[in-house]
């Protein structure tokens, strides 16, 4: 990236190895190792996964194994990272199904202990808890199905907040409430 080699990534105790080939990600986790030995680090190798992004004319090619510290690393098709899912078919499905699971388990949370609030104070919570919405800024390859899922479940909590019925429409109501009548920053 800018004429500089980007094969690791750390944020706080989390590790990315990044490399475009098998042996190049065989000789970074035995960097990692030796890394670990001389600064008393430890990797755990049960929480690690390798996961391998390849062209549809790869997908039948062998995979070796990868090791760390004597362990084989599992190889994945999907895993969470900082709270996203990353497939290795960079599809943003199951981050977004990830979402709707977050926002449907929120608001019911929220519905169930401030059921007797008055609207202002659920619409300031529902502003709160379900709008924003985690890395939704990053989602760029998906099925329209599964974000008009999402969408659905928003507008499904939403309802339920101001207690409409669940076959009327949203979008006046979102509106004159100050809420977002979508909560995605993509047009699809």
């Amino acid at each position: 990236m800018n004429g500089h080699l980007i094969n690791h990534i750390m944020y706080a105790d989390d590790l990315v190895l990044i490399s475009p080939s098998s042996a190049g990600l065989c000789q970074l986790l035995r960097e990692c190792e030796k890394f670990g030995m001389s600064h008393g680090l430890k990797y755990n190798a049960k929480k690690s996964a390798v996961m391998i992004f390849r062209s549809a004319t790869l997908k039948g090619c062998s995979i070796p194994e990868f090791k760390l510290k004597g362990v084989t690393l599992h190889v994945v098709a999907t895993y969470k990272y900082l709270g996203n899912y990353i497939s290795d078919d960079l599809s943003d499905d199951d981050d977004i199904n990830r979402q709707r699971r977050t926002l449907y388990v929120q608001g019911n949370i929220i519905l169930r202990k401030f059921s007797i609030c008055s609207l202002e104070v659920k619409l300031t919570l529902f502003r709160s808890y379900c709008s924003p919405m985690y890395g939704v800024q990053l989602w760029w390859n998906y099925k329209k199905s599964t974000l008009n899922k999402l969408h659905i479940a928003y507008h499904n909590i939403f309802k339920l907040f101001i207690g409409m019925s669940k076959y009327e429409s949203t979008s006046l109501l979102c509106t004159l409430s100050d809420v977002q009548c979508t909560m995605l920053p993509v047009s699809y």
